[in-house]
């Protein structure tokens, strides 16, 4: 494995690292850096779809459903899904979604220290093909293919959700027989609203789900 792919490698197991409930080399910490407020001021109707040129968006964060426990939450994330039409070289439309992810991802379990961070702030972008598996339901594959993981964005219009799952590369049985640095497959997640739309909804806890009109 060259260097710039194993570096590669390892920024990816620190962003995996918050998307699901993964044993990660080195990174398997109680979530110290989830207590953070979601704010943002572009969540105002969850899931929008825009009739002039076919795309949609949303901002949130993606986290485990149903799941109370915040350490088995994935660390921190605010992300934005922006989509829209198209073209490829055959001037055949689809439709394409982008999602770029500000993330938190603790090295350990202190306490906040400002002579010695315990956390570290990345910036992700990644791009998804979509199509259309089922009447309302889009679904695309975004990654590097040699990373440990393919990431699959489901946008389900019917439902106004959006998901994260993912599926394990070729590349990770061979990672982890150097460095066991991919683990298990991460768990699903579902983007939820942010502190805004939290208190427009009434919501006491720190998220909430906003796939129905009350989330305006």
């Amino acid at each position: 494995m060259n260097s710039c792919r194993f570096t590669s490698v390892f920024r990816f197991v620190l962003i995996s690292c918050t998307l699901g409930s993964i044993f990660c080399a080195g990174f398997s910490y109680a979530n110290s850096c989830s207590n953070i407020t979601p704010q943002s001021l572009y969540d105002s109707s969850g899931l929008s779809e825009h009739r002039i040129g076919g795309g949609m968006g949303a901002v949130g964060t993606f986290r485990i459903e149903n799941e109370k426990n915040e350490d088995s939450q994935p660390p921190f994330n605010l992300s934005a899904v922006l989509c829209s039409e198209s073209s490829d070289n055959t001037g055949k439309s689809h439709l394409e979604c982008t999602v770029t992810a500000a993330v938190v991802t603790p090295l350990n379990k202190e306490k906040p220290d400002t002579e010695s961070p315990n956390c570290i702030l990345d910036y992700d972008i990644t791009t998804f093909q979509m199509k259309e598996i089922s009447k309302g339901i889009l679904m695309g594959v975004g990654g590097d293919e040699t990373s440990c993981y393919n990431t699959i964005l489901s946008i389900d219009r019917n439902t106004k959700r959006v998901y994260k799952s993912f599926t394990r590369t070729k590349y990770a049985d061979g990672y982890d027989k150097v460095l066991p640095i991919c683990g298990p497959v991460p768990a699903q997640v579902l983007m939820n609203c942010t502190l805004w739309a939290g208190l427009r909804k009434g919501v006491k806890g720190r998220y909430c789900d906003f796939s129905d009109s009350k989330s305006k």
